[in-house]
């Protein structure tokens, strides 16, 4: 993929899309360029195996060492020095992989022989759901040799930033969607980002070059991310039939009761203090942002807008409300119907 006379190496995670750039605008160097990448990811797409990967030999090519053995580290390091076999180049990915934590004296010693000399057709591709902690003596020897990518999940409130990200992955699959199958598909697979390239590859083999429609989503695409914060809104609207639409979708989502009443009283809590923050006149937001534990500041400029028509007595009956259901789930009533009769009254 080259973009801006760059080449980037595209990888999928659970719940992003990851671009490193490469310096060289030759394709031919690519593979021999980057020796070592080192990045903070949960899934590596067949995108990255094209790039690096001869496809015909990539089944000698690529190697994918699991944690859980002690002999992982060993064998990694002596594959990533073998030459790859046939045309293309060796892949070696070590996922949650033990080498950013703490190492013994011998793999140390390893690293610092077989880093500086890794073939230049080979690749060692390490990641993890966590930032690697630049004390541990291996991760300081790797970062000579590598660059650390951190490419967290964009939040399920941000809809826009997931649509456009929708946009550039159908690009990518080569399937092109209509505005309302974008903002349902959406709907439908929130920020899980490789649950929508999963799925726009579906939707691409049974559109064959047509344009996906709204209602061709909400025949192929599973509803697996049914979102609390979509019937936080719903109530905030007054919306009792989108509301109940919403319940449904989280119960067939098998999402827990108490977990939904839980994000439901974290959300009125948010509009809450942040509505009692503007009505005192507060401007700053970093104060406003600590006071409703909210982690991302720039956030408040969406929640001014949606607490702009609420009522602070609303909301504070709203909590009591929530904190009814609470206890009504925990005595062991009928959670759906507990969960319907508590959202209607929310809304009314």
């Amino acid at each position: 993929m080259i973009f801006l006379n760059d080449l980037w190496l595209l990888c999928l995670t659970d719940l992003n899309t990851v671009r490193l750039r490469h310096k060289t605008p030759n394709f031919q160097y690519f593979v021999g360029f980057i020796q070592l990448v080192l990045c903070v990811v949960i899934f590596v797409n067949r995108t990255v195996l094209s790039h690096i990967l001869d496809e015909q030999w990539a089944n000698f090519n690529y190697t994918e060492y699991p944690p859980e053995s002690k002999e992982t580290i060993p064998q990694a390091l002596s594959d990533i020095m073998t030459p790859p076999v046939g045309s293309g180049g060796r892949l070696v990915h070590l996922p949650n992989s033990t080498l950013l934590g703490v190492c013994s004296k011998e793999i140390l010693l390893q690293l610092e022989s077989i880093l500086p000399t890794i073939p230049s057709t080979n690749t060692l591709l390490i990641t993890n759901t966590h930032k690697p902690d630049a004390r541990n003596k291996s991760v300081k020897l790797l970062l000579e040799y590598a660059q650390v990518k951190e490419f967290p999940l964009i939040p399920q409130w941000q809809t826009q930033a997931l649509i456009q990200q929708a946009r550039t992955l159908a690009d990518e699959v080569g399937v092109t969607l209509t505005t309302d199958a974008y903002k349902v598909l959406i709907d439908y697979t929130g920020n899980h980002t490789r649950l929508i390239f999963t799925e726009l590859e579906k939707l691409k083999t049974y559109a064959l070059g047509k344009t996906v429609n709204g209602n061709m989503v909400k025949e192929l695409v599973s509803e697996s991310a049914a979102n609390s914060l979509q019937l936080a809104n719903a109530i905030r609207l007054g919306n009792i039939a989108q509301a109940l639409e919403f319940v449904e979708r989280l119960i067939n989502c098998n999402e827990p009761t108490l977990k939904i009443t839980a994000t439901l009283t974290t959300t009125f809590r948010t509009w809450l203090t942040v509505k009692q923050m503007i009505i005192t006149g507060c401007q700053d937001d970093n104060k406003i942002a600590q006071l409703a534990d909210v982690k991302n500041p720039k956030r408040l400029y969406y929640i001014r807008q949606e607490v702009a028509n609420c009522c602070v007595n609303k909301l504070k009956n709203s909590l009591k409300m929530l904190l009814e259901l609470e206890l009504m789930l925990k005595s062991g009533v009928d959670e759906k119907l507990a969960l319907q009769t508590q959202i209607i009254k929310l809304c009314s």
